[in-house]
This record gives C-alpha cells, structure tokens and sequence, in this order.
C-alpha cells in the first residue's frame, strides 16, 4: 500500500535536492534521501548495481546533448562494476565514469563503511546525472521493494 504522506515528502525533498544538484551540498541531502526511502545495503543486489548504471547513463543522454551545459565531452558511464558481496550481502561497490580525456573516475561508491560517495571530481552541471540517476533509482528500489511485499 503507497503512503500518500511519504509519497508527498518524497517528492518535496527530491525537488530540494535537484535544486542544488550542481552543488556538493546534493550528494549530503542524496545520502539523506536514501535512507529516508528506507534503502540500506542488505536490499542492494549486483543487478540493481547494473540498473543504477543504466538510469545514470540514461540522464547523461539529454545532459550531453543540451548545448547549454558545458559538460564534459563523450562523458558516460564504464561498463564494469567493481562489487563485493558476503554471504549475498552488499560490502561495497564502485561505479565508474569515462569522459573525452579521462577513464574509470568515481561515479558512485558504496563504501563498506556504509557511506555513499557522489562523483568527487565533479562539479558544476557534471555532477547532474549522477545526482539525478541516484535519485531516479532511488524511487525504482522503493518501488521494487513495494512490488515484493
């Protein structure tokens, strides 16, 4: 059953966040908005790991092709996830971005201390689909979680 209340709060404090996107102030209130989704690692699997990446990848498509944005050219996300898992419980994970003259740089991180690291080389509007990807995949690991109960 969806919690109209929760719902609501949800979607204001996701405007917040979008809000600041370009901030480094969102990859706090990111972290906030995952636990106020009632996320933890024990609800991560290698798959959702792989679906985030997708979603990320989907948000830098209109990003990139808005000419407004000075974003970094040919960015887009590394097809290889470094996972661990014990006992089929999440310990950490790192997603990597490529750009026009980088490669494998910080997309996300789930550190074994439980902590969620946001593109720390990025600023500005590179920080946006990162930022919104988290936050849409946010709202399909609720969902999920939903669907299964």
């Amino acid at each position: 059953m969806v919690d109209m209340d929760l719902e609501m709060e949800l979607a204001e404090f996701q405007h917040k966040i979008i809000e600041k996107a370009h901030i480094e102030e969102s990859s706090n209130l990111s972290r906030e908005y995952f636990k106020k989704c009632g996320l933890d690692y024990s609800k991560i699997k290698e798959s959702d790991l792989y679906k985030l990446r997708e979603i990320i990848l989907n948000a830098m498509y209109p990003l990139l092709a808005d000419k407004t944005y000075s974003m970094i050219k040919e960015l887009t996300m590394d097809r290889k996830i470094k996972v661990k898992f014990k006992r089929e419980l999440l310990i950490e994970a790192e997603l990597y971005t490529n750009g026009s003259y980088f490669t494998r740089r910080e997309a996300l991180t789930f550190n074994d201390d439980g902590f969620i690291g946001f593109c720390g080389w990025a600023s500005g509007c590179n920080r946006l689909p990162f930022i919104f990807g988290f936050l849409e995949w946010c709202n399909y690991m609720r969902k999920k979680e939903v669907m299964v109960e």
